[in-house]
């Protein structure tokens, strides 16, 4: 698609264009095309520059749009497309209201991220109106800091009677809005996708240029391939794999265990930890990251978050160090919690520098947890200062975590102070990279809450979610697949898990133990954490002989399979699920390079399952299962045809087939 891009875009200025829907051209009609490729505005003395550019592994452009006043009158944007895809649907015969475009999107929240969803064109609200030009439209949004809180920003249309698919993706750490509209009049008629960050609409964003000032959207992907959902998210993971600016040691994603979901809950302790690091160590683990609550000096987080000053109480002799060394003496690296952009509402360091805050309307935004403003070198200085520190004591893994959110916009200037937090924000990142190489940084986002792929650019991996219970995160783990580079998805396996409700007063028993002693849970939890970068947690110190065995056999499947999961793609051989699936479901992942095929089977019902899977579109030659596991009674794989029928005893059950083809 590169060579034969065409770029476009809408721009809104000066309150001239009010129409609520966007389905003309705006002022890219009849604009003069300058030497350097800008575009000189009909009615307005601004240019417009369309920025953009291809990539190696596959057709997406990536784009972005640059506006700049040339009039001595200030010139007012209040939308400026991003990316502005015309000539969906041109051609073909079949009607449009026969459900010729599906259209795939995302609904996303905490703990129940990336639910993929899918309807006819006509269903979302797209639908010809004839005279006077059609008008309709279909809308994603998402406003203020946590960029992916109620859509992933992406969006796939697929004709089903050209087998093309069409996709846009918007790529941002701040407020975002797609829309897909109908643009033509009568039967000339066509799809329309507009994504943008610089919308007054969505989030009050608007710029004031002067002579000579201009303004710059983020990047948007955007393309056009032969083919369905899976061949458009093929392409879109292709194209994310490339503007990763994170590579791993070795090309390869760790295995990491972390002491928080269904484990220590931010509870640290030395009592606590010693066994949990033992058994990660035991199960194969590279990484120890230790979560939140090293930090409460002042055991009141008002006055120690944002501050970072290590409570060596809660360690004993030596302290925290003592368990970084004990980390290291069992062949593994430690981490640590952070959370780089929150700070206590009395915090030390704001009542000294009340600068370093966020404000809107002159007030600092947040309640108790209030919000660093990245702008500010002291701010910058402090967090280095403290991720120093911790470097110096042995730390090599960060997880960054993300639970406040800033709303529509920061002083001075609303939205677009936000931008500039934004990406001064990222400068930082990229900095703290620089300066510590071998420092693996995790973006957790409040459980993928930002989790765009401008954002996770600039880190090493995303956690998927905060999910604790088991049997509801293959839907977000599939989902997310499609939204991230699978061998960035951070997926927790948290074998006996512990609800946050007991966080104070579990107490390991045999009773507890004996619970899981069938390995069903263990097994299902490993399963799931296979389709992507395993993150182990759950109070493994209290796994038997046999459920151990379990928890080592994934971890070495995990390392067998992490470099064909680093070149694979998402594929769904009987189509994505919801949150609350209680039937049998699979996702797989496929690498075409190496032609092996990863697939995971869920069964959620209270009956045991037989499930026949066609897996023809995926496999070739003679394919062989190679492994599968768990190998337990009641499980049970077998190919034939290229049918693979899997058995699976009733009550939440997984099932993980490993396939050669």
């Amino acid at each position: 698609m590169y060579k034969e891009f065409k770029p476009c875009f809408y721009t809104s200025l000066d309150a001239e264009d009010n129409c609520y829907y966007h389905s003309g051209s705006g002022n890219f009609d009849g604009c003069t095309v300058k030497d350097d490729g800008a575009y000189k505005l009909k009615t307005k003395n601004a240019v417009v520059r369309c920025e953009y550019s291809g990539f190696e592994s596959c057709g997406a452009v990536r784009q972005r749009t640059v506006i700049e006043n040339k009039g001595d009158k200030p010139l007012s944007v209040e939308l400026l497309s991003s990316a502005y895809v015309t000539g969906i649907g041109k051609g073909g015969s079949k009607p449009w209201k026969a459900d010729r475009f599906d259209i795939y999107y995302t609904y996303s929240c905490w703990t129940g991220e990336a639910q993929w969803r899918s309807a006819s064109a006509e269903t979302l609200g797209l639908y010809k109106t004839y005279n006077h030009g059609s008008q309709s439209s279909f809308r994603l949004a998402s406003q203020s800091s946590w960029s992916t809180c109620h859509h992933e920003p992406v969006v796939i249309i697929v004709d089903t009677e050209l087998n093309k698919s069409w996709y846009a993706e918007i790529d941002c750490g701040h407020g975002w809005f797609i829309e897909v509209c109908i643009r033509g009049y009568r039967d000339d008629t066509e799809l329309v996708i507009m994504t943008t960050d610089c919308f007054e609409k969505n989030d009050g964003w608007h710029a004031e240029l002067n002579k000579g000032e201009s303004v710059t959207t983020c990047y948007s992907v955007t393309g056009c391939v032969d083919g369905g959902f899976e061949e458009a998210l093929a392409e879109l993971t292709a194209a994310r794999r490339e503007y990763m600016k994170t590579p791993f040691e070795n090309s390869v994603p760790p295995l990491c265990y972390n002491d928080y979901m269904n484990a220590l809950w931010a509870l640290p302790t030395k009592e606590k930890s010693l066994p949990l690091i033992d058994a990660a160590a035991e199960a194969g683990c590279e990484y120890y990251v230790m979560d939140a609550g090293w930090y409460s000096v002042n055991k009141d987080e008002s006055k120690d978050l944002g501050m970072w000053d290590v409570d060596d109480s809660l360690f004993g002799d030596g302290g925290l160090k003592s368990i970084f060394d004990y980390v290291y003496s069992r062949g593994m690296k430690p981490g640590i919690w952070f959370e780089f952009e929150s700070v206590g509402v009395n915090a030390e360091i704001i009542k000294e520098h009340p600068e370093y805050l966020l404000y809107r309307r002159g007030n600092p935004v947040g309640g108790g947890r209030l919000m660093f403003d990245f702008r500010q070198a002291g701010v910058r200085a402090h967090i280095r200062a403290r991720v120093k520190r911790l470097y110096d004591m042995g730390v090599r893994y960060i997880k960054n975590d993300y639970n406040a959110n800033t709303g529509a916009g920061v002083d001075p200037d609303g939205a677009a102070s936000l931008h500039e937090h934004t990406r001064a924000f990222y400068d930082f990142i990229d900095d703290l990279r620089a300066g510590f190489p071998d420092l693996i940084i995790e973006n957790c986002g409040s459980g993928a809450m930002r989790a765009d792929m401008e954002t996770l650019s600039h880190f090493h991996l995303q956690s998927v979610s905060d999910q604790e219970d088991y049997f509801r995160l293959p839907s977000i783990v599939s989902g997310t697949n499609a939204c991230i580079p699978p061998e960035r998805c951070g997926i927790w396996a948290y074998p006996y898990p512990t609800k946050i409700d007991f966080r104070e007063s579990f107490v390991p028993t045999k009773e507890f133990a004996d619970r899981f002693k069938d390995g069903k849970v263990t097994s299902y939890c490993m399963v799931t954490g296979l389709m992507g970068l395993m993150y182990l947690s759950g109070r493994i110190e209290c796994a038997d002989e046999f459920n151990m065995s379990l928890i080592k056999e994934a971890a070495d499947i995990y390392k067998q399979t992490r470099g064909y999961i680093a070149s694979s793609v998402p594929v769904y051989p009987a189509g994505t699920f919801d949150i609350d699936t209680n039937g049998t479901e699979c996702f797989g992942l496929n690498d075409k390079k190496d032609r092996v095929l990863m697939l995971a089977v869920w069964n959620n019902s209270d009956e045991p399952s037989r499930k026949q899977i066609y897996l023809a579109k995926y496999l070739t030659g003679e394919p062989e299962i190679i492994k599968s596991y768990p190998d337990i009674e009641g499980y049970k794989t077998n190919l034939l045809n290229k049918f693979l029928q899997v058995d699976l005893p009733a009550g939440k059950s997984a099932v993980y087939v490993l396939i050669r083809y």
